[in-house]
């Protein structure tokens, strides 16, 4: 699925996202840079829809790793926004728009980002 096109309306009200990104060998790096710029201002209060301190949501950045340990090329990143709303705000935000600037320009990653949405079940 794409980030173009999320869902507008989810039973929580809550709009989750799994990404899959895979970096092109030796660009491991600059990509996991670039999704540190991302991850600190959606975990600040710069950005509301994500903000850790006003609704306890979710942007957190990981790194598949094989059995060794070692990372492997593969980035998966975990949001949560307050809706469609929220991950429009992101998705606007300097450190996501430079992102896509700079993986286009310097063709860091090896393939389409996989997205998955979920709605954040509430227990």
């Amino acid at each position: 699925m794409s980030l173009a096109n999320p869902p507008q309306n989810t039973a929580s009200g809550r709009l989750m996202l799994i990404a899959t990104i895979r970096a092109k060998p030796g660009k491991e790096e600059h990509v996991g840079e670039l999704l540190k710029l991302a991850q600190k201002r959606a975990n600040s209060d710069e950005e509301p829809g994500t903000s850790l301190f006003q609704l306890q949501f979710t942007y957190r950045v990981t790194r598949r790793i094989d059995a060794e340990g070692k990372h492997l090329p593969v980035f998966i990143v975990v949001e949560e926004y307050d809706g469609a709303a929220g991950l429009k705000d992101h998705m606007a935000a300097p450190p996501f728009q430079n992102l896509i600037k700079t993986s286009q320009e310097l063709d860091l990653m090896d393939g389409e980002v996989l997205v998955d949405f979920l709605d954040g079940f509430v227990v």
